[in-house]
């Protein structure tokens, strides 16, 4: 289960901004209610005004910063008519207008005055500020997982696609919940418990550092570190390419995509679902059971137990099905090439789903 990421909140710099913002608008809200209401007087004012009404009229329009033009009694029978028709047509509009301009007012101007707590809900941030807050926390996941965790991208992903495979359709438990954590014993696995440790690390340190009541999951941290490592690998892979020096020109211009994940999962506090399963071909019946095709099947084959030896991995997958060894085979041929395409490609997508729809 997914927390809602919009719970979170941005760090208080920002909150300034928004206060201002609020504080003007209230400002000019309260000027466009006093302008309408004195509009509505001048409308009912009758046309021969006395000079005294007249006078009053002016000295309103004038404190609310409308021209006193706009309130002068008129004289001659067509402005007198003009009055007329106008009251009639447009004083509802003006009452509703002053009264939702003043409703506004007030409503900002009340939450303009609320102390200042040091952050922002999601909900109150303009897009722009969305968008920097998740930059600024991919930004800080980044160089965290970049200094505490130092295991190979495939243990991470193994941890990863074994953690999503124990998600159990009927009784709705387990999957990406972290839950890998506690099971690494019984599933024969207990080499992996250091690749746990370093995220553990990351986390901590990413929590430390990140201004928000919100934080971040172990499963979140090992779901982006899957992405982040991977696509580094893949990256590094183009890089190694080149035979004269222009790898990172390589990678550069021909790198491919891999979608950043999805962030918001909780943790689980012990073993949930099925239990990890602990052979090729288990986990093969799992991610088809979970409704992954052959070809992310295929392109995962580097998330499997035991793909420290890619090779092996995908001779035991090529003997469990026709489909898979020809997309295995697909695989390969696209490793070969200089930008490894369609190889990467399957990889991310099939990444994506697995963490973003089965997770």
């Amino acid at each position: 289960a997914r927390r809602v990421v919009t719970k979170s909140t941005y760090p208080g710099s920002h909150r300034k901004d928004t206060e201002e913002l609020m504080a003007r608008t209230s400002l000019l809200i309260a000027a466009c209610a006093a302008a309408a209401l004195v509009a509505l007087l001048s409308l009912r004012a009758p046309a021969q005004a006395t000079p005294s009404l007249r006078a009053a009229l002016a000295a309103r329009a004038a404190s609310a910063s409308v021209p006193a033009a706009a309130c002068r009694g008129r004289t001659s029978p067509a402005a007198s008519r003009s009055v007329r028709v106008a009251a009639r047509v447009g004083r509802k509009d003006f009452l509703l207008a002053g009264a939702f301009s003043a409703g506004l007012a007030a409503t900002y101007g009340a939450r303009a005055e609320q102390p200042f707590t040091g952050t922002t809900p999601v909900e109150m941030l303009v897009p722009g500020q969305k968008s920097k807050q998740r930059t600024d926390l991919y930004i800080l996941m980044k160089a965290k997982i970049g200094e505490k965790v130092s295991s190979p991208y495939t243990s991470v992903m193994q941890l990863v696609l074994l953690d999503a495979v124990t998600r159990d359709k009927e009784t709705k438990t387990g999957g990406l919940d972290g839950s890998i954590q506690y099971e690494l014993d019984s599933a024969g696995l207990p080499g992996l418990k250091s690749t746990i440790s370093e995220l553990k690390d990351a986390q901590k340190a990413i929590n430390d550092e990140w201004p928000s009541e919100d934080k971040l999951s172990l499963t979140d941290v090992m779901v982006f570190a899957g992405y982040l490592k991977t696509a580094q690998a893949f990256s590094k892979a183009l890089a190694a390419r080149s035979t004269n020096g222009g790898g990172s020109t390589i990678a550069a211009g021909f790198g491919n995509p891999f979608p950043v994940p999805v962030l918001g999962r909780d943790d689980a506090s012990s073993a949930t679902g099925l239990a990890v399963p602990k052979t090729v071909e288990e986990v093969v019946e799992r991610m088809k059971a979970l409704g992954l095709q052959t070809r992310d099947i295929a392109a995962l084959a580097l998330a499997m137990p035991g793909s420290e030896d890619l090779a092996k991995v995908e001779a035991d997958l090529s003997a469990i099905d026709g489909k898979i060894k020809g997309a295995i085979q697909a695989a390969q041929q696209s490793r070969r090439t200089v930008t490894q395409n369609s190889y990467q490609v399957n990889v991310g997508e099939a990444y994506f789903k697995l963490v973003n729809t089965l997770g």
